[in-house]
């Protein structure tokens, strides 16, 4: 059977949602275009912006590298640059910094600066040390919202210094999906107040930009593995007791019976959050100063539950990270 885009070449992917039957050539077109597509309807990129491209080591961030590069020549008057942040536990310093190698390599390719970061720089302790002095005082806070929480503290405290206008990130429409059931499930309504717009500007933030946001993460697989991109050989010994793991297998389970699940569900998400108003406003942590909507931002309660807050303050001020309301403790 031919392909049904070009007309030429055998059909080798059959894409469900839509009836497609692709040839390998026009899948990775569609993809590359799609990702175009949704830069330029929701004005991901504009001119002028500063883009940091955020690398896991993972085939979803590394495949987002390979199509911005590809795409580097659309984005006039726009700097590229690609970063990893290790987070400093064993699963990061072994497998994530294994690939530093080959992200260094593409980025060279397209001519984008590749940058490693770490949670010891930025805060003074790596995660697993955070993470073992609240498990000890008998807390339980799960390894990836701790991993989750300060990463995005330091992407929004390392931008800031780099002069970022935006940070893309390869959530894909699987993760999407994920995210809304997984809100609609816990019966969490506030969440999708920041579904949308998700560390935006308005709360003093850098903003977040998906490119890979309607791509599904099989296809994101398949343009990997053709294009020399490695895949996963170890998953990360944290996510099996991940709630959105178990999500992943009952969506494919879903998608069998309705092709479009996952477009719908990230489509409902986008049209709820457009409905949803958070009712109170935004205020500054009384600790470190930073924008929150409650009293202590979700970094100082970290440090403060692992009884490093004070530590973890002066090594904020010592970078010049706090904000001139931040509160010095004694």
């Amino acid at each position: 059977m031919l392909c049904t885009s070009c007309g030429k070449r055998p059909a080798q992917y059959f894409r469900r949602s839509s009836g497609e039957r692709l040839c390998l050539n026009c899948l990775f077109a569609s993809i590359e275009e799609r990702v175009w597509r949704t830069i330029r309807e929701e004005k991901m990129i504009e001119p002028g912006d500063k883009v940091a491209i955020a690398i896991s080591g993972g085939k979803d961030s590394l495949v987002l590298l390979d199509v911005l590069g590809r795409l580097k020549k659309r984005l006039r008057d726009v700097e590229l640059e690609a970063f990893t942040i290790n987070e400093g536990h064993p699963y990061s310093c072994f497998y994530r910094m294994s690939r530093a190698d080959f992200v260094r390599e593409l980025a060279e390719k397209y001519g984008v600066p590749y940058f490693v970061f770490t949670f010891k720089e930025v805060f003074g302790f790596t995660a697993l040390e955070v993470a073992e002095r609240i498990w000890k005082r008998g807390e339980h806070v799960h390894m990836c919202t701790i991993d989750g929480v300060l990463r995005r503290r330091a992407m929004n405290l390392i931008g800031k210094k780099r002069g970022w206008t935006k940070i893309a990130t390869a959530h894909n429409l699987d993760d999407e999906a994920q995210t809304v059931m997984l809100n609609v499930l816990m019966g969490n309504i506030k969440r999708f107040a920041w579904y949308a717009a998700e560390d935006s500007e308005e709360k003093d933030l850098i903003k977040r930009i998906k490119p890979l946001k309607k791509v599904r993460e099989e296809e994101i697989a398949i343009y990997a593995y053709y294009r020399g991109i490695p895949l996963m050989e170890l998953e990360c010994p944290y996510v099996y007791d991940n709630p959105r793991y178990g999500l992943k297998f009952l969506l494919a389970e879903l998608e069998g019976d309705m092709p479009n699940v996952k477009y719908n569900l990230a489509s409902f998400g986008e049209r709820l959050a457009e409905l949803v108003r958070v009712e109170e406003g935004y205020r500054r942590c009384k600790y470190c100063g930073a924008v929150t909507a409650r009293d202590v931002c979700r970094v100082c309660e970290l440090f403060e539950k692992a009884g490093l807050l004070k530590e973890y303050l002066e090594k904020a001020r010592e970078l010049g990270y706090l904000q001139p309301n931040a509160t010095t403790l004694v």
